[in-house]
């Protein structure tokens, strides 16, 4: 509202002194004054009414709200980010905003971001398995592998889940980098973490006793 007053008397300012520079008398510029003035209290006596000024961000927040109201299945990548910022604000030592935003972010190739919505999640829960596995794909993401430092994520995700997940991302990077046998031995892992339904769990079978899938 202050910037909006300011604002307002500044063009009636400039306007004034455009006038006088023009040749016009005092009166033609107290004339033109009085009519910026009417302009301004006009435009702030409608903010008042319609602006909200008590609420920050009143029109972002109406466009949120009616948002969530839509089925989600519908929602755009944009539109998934908005909302999950938005729960983010509400519950902000809740790790699960941030652990959707970096999957939507990841699935949508934006790994940088999602690193740092996963690493957000990690703050709020330092043992989140979730979070932790985020974190490495995105690195793996970035620099097109798994360094050292994802498989230390990886690691720390193995020790805190029975998800097969971390020893599938490990025992992939060590066939990436020709280490057959830990890649044997963390594929028989990531099999006794699989549950009988799994799709993976014969591929993950055959690759643990060294044979092709």
């Amino acid at each position: 509202m202050i910037v909006g007053v300011l604002l307002a008397a500044g063009a009636a300012f400039w306007t004034l002194r455009a006038v006088r520079r023009a040749g016009g008398n005092a009166g033609t510029g107290r004339f033109v004054l009085l009519i910026c003035a009417g302009v301004s209290v006009l435009a702030l006596g409608v903010y008042i009414i319609n602006g909200h000024p008590e609420l920050p961000g009143g029109a972002y927040a109406e466009r949120i709200a009616a948002l969530k109201q839509r089925p989600r299945e519908t929602y755009t990548l944009d539109e998934w980010l908005a909302v999950l910022a938005d729960d983010a604000r509400i519950n902000p030592s809740d790790p699960w905003p941030h652990l959707a935003t970096g999957e939507i972010l990841l699935r949508g190739r934006r790994p940088q971001e999602a690193a740092r919505a996963f690493d957000a999640a990690l703050r709020r829960d330092p043992r989140d398995a979730d979070a932790l596995i985020g974190v490495a794909r995105s690195i793996a993401e970035i620099e097109g592998r798994f360094t050292p430092e994802a498989l230390a994520y990886l690691e720390q995700a193995s020790a805190v889940t029975d998800d097969a997940r971390p020893w599938v991302y490990r025992a992939m990077a060590a066939m990436q980098s020709g280490r057959d046998a830990d890649a044997r031995q963390l594929w028989g892992e990531a099999y006794t973490r699989m549950s009988r339904d799994d799709p993976r769990r014969e591929m993950a079978r055959r690759f643990s006793t060294g044979q092709q899938p």
